[in-house]
C-alpha cells in the first residue's frame, strides 16, 4: 500500500491565512484608488490649510512671502503651459470679459483672503469664504439665467443665519440672556454659561469686523470667479493659462502694494524668509493645485465642494495646537448651518445633472430608433 502524505493542518491555516490577509487587503487598495479623489482633495486641503496658517508663524509680511510664491506659481504655470503644451498663454480664446474676470478675480479672491487673514482666526475666515458655493448659485440665476428654486432660498436663509451666529455669537447670547431673564437662580446659572464668550466679545476689536468683510469680499470673488471659469472651461481654455494668467497679475499687485507700503514704513525685505518661506510655500501650492486638479477628474464636483468644509476643521484644530484658541458653541452651530446651505445646493446640483444626463441618454435612444 502507498502511504498517504499527510499535510500539517499548520501549513493549510497559515496559507489559508495569508490569502485571506492578502485579499482583504487588494480589497481596501481597490476601494481607496476607486475614491483617490476624495483622498486627493483631503490631502490637498491639508497642505493648503497648513501653508497659510504657517504665515502667521513667519515674523514677516504676508504679502512679501506671497510675492516670491506667485512668482514660483506663476513661471511653472507658464512654462508648462508655452513650452511644454505650446499654448497661447494670453490667449482669451474669444471670451475677453470670461477672462479678464478670472483674472480679477482670481486674483481677489487670494489677496482679500491674505488680507482677512491679518485679523481673523483661520477658522472664521474658512467658515465665511465657504459661503462661496451659495454666492455661485445666486450669481448663477443673475447672470447664467439659471432658475431660483426653493432650495436656492432655503441654502440662502441658512447661509446668512450662519454667517450672523459664526460671526457675532455674543449678540444672540446677550438677547437670550435678557429673554430668559428671570429673578431666579437661573440668573446665575445662564451667566455662568456665557460669561467666557461675553468676555471674549468684549475684547472683540473693530479690525475683526474689517476682517470678516474682507473674507465675504473673499468669498464673493471666488463665487463671480467659478462664474467665469465657468464660461471659459466651456471654450476649453487650459487650466494651465487660467493659472498663469491670474498668478502673474497677482504678482503684479503684490509688488505695487508691497512698494506702495514701504514709502510710507521704510523697511527692507525680509530676503531670508521669502526666499525660504516663500519657494516652500510656492512649491507646496503648486503641489496642492496638481491634487486639486486631480481629485476634480476623479470625482463629482458637488462631492469635492463638500469635502472643502473640512478647511474649517483644519483652521480649528491648527489654532488650538499652536495658540490654544477655542471657539465657543455658536460658532460650531453657525459653521454647521453654512456647510449644510452647501450640502444643500451640491446634492441638487448632482441630481439635477444626474437627470438632465439620463434625458440626453433618452433623446438619443429615440433618436436612434426613430432613424
Amino acid at each position: 500500500m502507498v502511504e498517504e502524505q499527510q499535510v500539517p493542518l499548520q501549513t493549510v491555516s497559515g496559507d489559508v491565512v495569508e490569502k485571506s490577509s492578502s485579499s482583504i487587503l487588494k480589497t481596501i487598495w481597490k476601494r481607496l484608488h476607486e475614491h483617490s479623489g476624495i483622498w486627493y482633495m483631503l490631502t490637498g486641503n491639508i497642505l493648503f490649510a497648513c501653508c497659510t496658517f504657517s504665515l502667521k508663524l513667519i515674523p514677516a509680511d504676508m504679502f512679501d512671502i506671497m510675492i516670491v510664491r506667485f512668482a514660483v506659481q506663476s513661471i511653472v504655470f507658464g512654462a508648462y503651459a508655452a513650452f511644454y503644451k505650446h499654448y497661447k498663454v494670453f490667449d482669451t480664446n474669444g471670451q475677453p470679459i470670461a477672462s479678464a474676470l478670472n483674472i480679477l478675480m482670481s486674483s481677489g479672491t487670494n489677496l482679500t483672503y491674505l488680507a482677512a487673514f491679518y485679523f481673523l482666526p483661520l477658522s472664521d475666515l474658512n467658515t465665511i469664504k465657504y459661503t462661496y458655493i451659495v454666492w455661485s448659485a445666486i450669481l448663477a440665476v443673475i447672470f447664467l439665467k439659471d432658475r431660483f428654486k426653493i432650495v436656492n432660498g432655503i441654502s440662502l436663509t441658512l447661509t446668512i443665519a450662519g454667517l450672523v451666529l459664526a460671526t457675532k455669537p455674543h449678540f444672540f447670547i446677550k438677547t437670550l440672556s435678557h429673554i430668559f431673564d428671570q429673578p431666579t437662580g437661573n440668573t446665575s446659572l445662564t451667566t455662568i454659561a456665557t460669561t467666557t464668550i461675553m468676555n471674549s466679545a468684549a475684547k472683540t476689536s473693530p479690525y475683526y469686523y474689517l476682517g470678516v468683510i474682507l473674507a465675504f469680499m473673499s468669498s464673493f470673488t471666488k463665487a463671480v470667479q467659478m462664474i467665469a471659469r465657468k464660461q471659459l472651461v466651456k471654450t476649453k481654455q487650459p487650466y494651465s493659462v487660467m493659472n498663469f494668467q491670474f498668478t502673474a497679475f497677482a504678482l503684479i499687485i503684490s509688488l505695487l502694494y508691497s512698494l506702495i507700503r514701504r514709502f510710507w514704513i521704510p523697511e527692507s525685505y525680509p530676503w531670508k524668509w521669502m526666499c525660504t518661506a516663500g519657494v516652500a510655500i510656492g512649491c507646496v501650492q503648486l503641489v496642492t493645485n496638481t491634487f486639486y486638479a486631480k481629485a476634480l477628474k476623479r470625482e463629482n464636483v458637488q462631492l469635492i465642494s463638500i469635502i472643502g468644509a473640512v478647511d474649517i476643521l483644519y483652521g480649528c484644530v491648527l489654532q488650538y495646537i499652536f495658540f490654544r484658541l477655542t471657539k465657543s458653541w455658536m460658532f460650531y452651530v453657525g459653521a454647521s448651518l453654512i456647510v449644510l446651505s452647501a450640502i444643500i445646493l451640491s446634492i441638487h446640483s448632482h441630481l439635477s445633472n444626474k437627470k438632465a444626463r439620463k434625458e440626453v441618454i433618452i433623446n438619443d435612444e429615440n433618436l436612434k430608433t426613430n432613424v
